[in-house]
Parts: structure tokens; C-alpha cells; sequence
């Protein structure tokens, strides 16, 4: 476990980069008013946002993978502990919990060639950089890599619900929340911890980004 001081972000910044995320799901629902398809107007505003969020959030950014760079056998280990734990719970949250994960269908990949290096990107490694920097943004006051489990817990908490809540589509299902909602919470303490043992995001994000790419490209395989 990393002893790094943990360096506080501005609350500006906290609340302009978790505003940013929300942007994702509301510019989707915009933009599928003209496109009729959600998936590729969520797709694009990955894309778009996430971009955007990564350069308001560059120096964040640049710390993070610097940390990488210092202790790369470190943070290699636990991006293959990541990708072990999160292909296991995202195999049982499509499977056993039927949750709502945000990952293009193989029929959608397959019918929509002209955009699928698009929507393989966004749904993979722009979310997983939406997700770790949101989250690290949310949780910053936190002190999430000093130990305690409680801390891991309530990230959870908090940034599994948010996402939740902002990608939640009507009509509401009780049933569909609680599962996605326990799929998120899990998502975001295993960043988390991830986040803790490495001293960054980056790890998650590699995680995270190479197991949906990887799901995607086996569904997409399975169909052609």
C-alpha cells in the first residue's frame, strides 16, 4: 500500500469535473432526438466529454500516469489484478444480475460498422477514464488511499449511485436500479482499491478500458 500523500483537489475542480460526466448522458439523450439510436449518441458523447474532461483535468491526469512511470512493475501488477476482478464481475452482472452495463451489444457493433472503432472506444477506455477521473474527483476529500475500508465503502456508495442515477433511462424499474446500482458500487471499490494499492487511477482505467474493449470484441466475433 502506497504511503503518497494524497493531494487535494480544488472543490471548483471536483464540481466542474463531475459535471462534466453528467454532460455524458445528458448530451445522449439529446442528440438521440435526431440519431434514434441511444447507444451511438452515447457513443459519441463519451467521446466528446470524456475528451474534455481529460484536458480540463490534464494535470491530474499527469500526475497520475507520472506515478505509473515511477513504479510501472507496481502498477502493471495491479492492472492485471483489475482486469481478473472486473472480467469476473462483469461477467456476473450481464449474466446473474441482468444490470444495466454501459456496453455496446454485438448486433449494434456489427449493424453500425461505419461507427464501431467509435463506439469500441467510448464504451471501453473513454468510459473507463470518465469513470476513474470522476470517481477520483468525487472521492478526493475522502482519503481513499489511506487505508481505511470505510473510505473504499463510501466511495462505492457515492460514485456507484451517481452513476446510477445519471444513466438511468426511463420507464424506471426498481429491480433493474438495485442490480446496476450493487454492479456500480462493486465497479467502484474495486477501482478503489486499485486506486489505493497503485497510488493511481491509471491501473483502473487500464483495467477497466481492456476488459469492456475485450468483452465487445468477443461478442463482436461471435456474430461475424
Amino acid at each position: 500500500m502506497s504511503n503518497v500523500s494524497i493531494s487535494t483537489l480544488s472543490v471548483k475542480r471536483i464540481v466542474i469535473s463531475i459535471l462534466l460526466v453528467i454532460m455524458i448522458p445528458v448530451s445522449a439523450m439529446l442528440l438521440d432526438r435526431f440519431a434514434s439510436l441511444y447507444t451511438l449518441s452515447l457513443a459519441v458523447s463519451f467521446n466528446i466529454w470524456t475528451s474534455i474532461l481529460i484536458m480540463y483535468d490534464w494535470s491530474l491526469f499527469g500526475i497520475h500516469y507520472n506515478r505509473v512511470k515511477r513504479n510501472l512493475g507496481n502498477s502493471l501488477i495491479f492492472a492485471v489484478i483489475g482486469m481478473i476482478l472486473i472480467a469476473i464481475w462483469l461477467w456476473i452482472g450481464l449474466h446473474f444480475l441482468n444490470s444495466n452495463v454501459l456496453i455496446a451489444k454485438a448486433v449494434i457493433l456489427r449493424r453500425y460498422g461505419y461507427a464501431r472503432p467509435a463506439m469500441l472506444a467510448a464504451f471501453s477506455f473513454m468510459q473507463a477514464a470518465a469513470v476513474n477521473i470522476g470517481f477520483k474527483c468525487l472521492t478526493d476529500h475522502l482519503g481513499v488511499r489511506s487505508g481505511e475500508i470505510q473510505a473504499i465503502l463510501i466511495s462505492g456508495f457515492l460514485f456507484g449511485f451517481l452513476m446510477t442515477v445519471i444513466f438511468t433511462l426511463p420507464p424506471f424499474r426498481i429491480d433493474v436500479f438495485v442490480t446496476t446500482y450493487l454492479y456500480n458500487f462493486v465497479l467502484t471499490a474495486i477501482l478503489s482499491y486499485l486506486y489505493r494499492e497503485s497510488s493511481s487511477f491509471i491501473p483502473g482505467l487500464l483495467a477497466m478500458g481492456t476488459v469492456y474493449l475485450g468483452y465487445m470484441l468477443l461478442g463482436l466475433s461471435a456474430l461475424l
